[in-house]
């Protein structure tokens, strides 16, 4: 585990702004002043700029010269961009994993699952609670798989999608991501490679669509 206190503060700052974002306490295009950051996290601007530089690689906010940055506004095409490539990373994640899972592999699988038809249950949707438990199943396939290379490929997708999960959890009924998730478990039992991999590319597709028509009609709304 990374010692916190030997992580920069320039990326404590970062990490610090993405949750923030990700979990809507930002709002897009809120205006992210550099003399306010620096006195909130008790630094000079030098360590906040770099982290406003980093969070414009990561896709976070938007840097315009002269007027410094805002958080940026989710697009359609972005979420289409990301997702159908997660699509073919995790379709191929589960296909290379289900013949090298054991019935032990699966066993997390279902108990993960049932966690997270369990808080689909309460009466509010927690979306603090889902994601991580979400990601968790999904990661069991990354690690599985037999490349060393999907994990962090695949890591590196949903941290930049980890704030689109949180706008389709809340504009969706997660009960269908949560039936996708027993029909993947279903079939990987079954030792059903290919089926099992276009059943996680139609679980993950079926996100896209649901961020592409809500991120669609909201801009609609705006121009009129």
């Amino acid at each position: 585990m990374t010692d916190i206190r030997k992580i920069p503060l320039k990326e404590k700052i970062c990490r610090a702004l993405r949750q923030e974002i990700v979990y809507g306490t930002l709002m897009p295009n809120e205006h992210l002043k550099e003399a306010r950051l620096a006195k909130h996290f008790g630094c000079t601007r030098g360590p906040v700029r770099e982290a406003l530089n980093q969070l414009e690689q990561q896709g976070f906010v938007a840097l315009v010269p002269n007027q410094g940055a805002t958080v940026k506004e989710p697009s359609a095409n972005e979420v289409k961009d990301f997702y159908n490539l997660l699509a073919i990373l995790e379709g191929k994640a589960v296909e290379w994993a289900t013949p090298r899972m054991t019935d032990q592999d699966i066993e997390p699988l279902k108990t993960i699952n049932n966690a997270l038809k369990k808080i689909l249950e309460s009466k509010e949707t927690p979306v603090e609670e889902w994601i991580p438990l979400n990601l968790e199943f999904h990661r069991l396939f990354w690690e599985k798989c037999g490349n060393e290379k999907m994990n962090w490929l695949v890591e590196e997708i949903r941290t930049r999608i980890t704030r689109y999960r949180y706008i389709s959890l809340i504009v969706t009924a997660s009960w269908d991501y949560a039936g996708d998730h027993e029909e993947i478990i279903d079939l990987v039992l079954q030792r059903d490679a290919q089926k099992a991999s276009k059943t996680m590319e139609n679980h993950i597709h079926r996100a896209k669509d649901v961020l592409v028509q809500f991120l669609s009609r909201t801009a609609t709304t705006r121009r009129i």
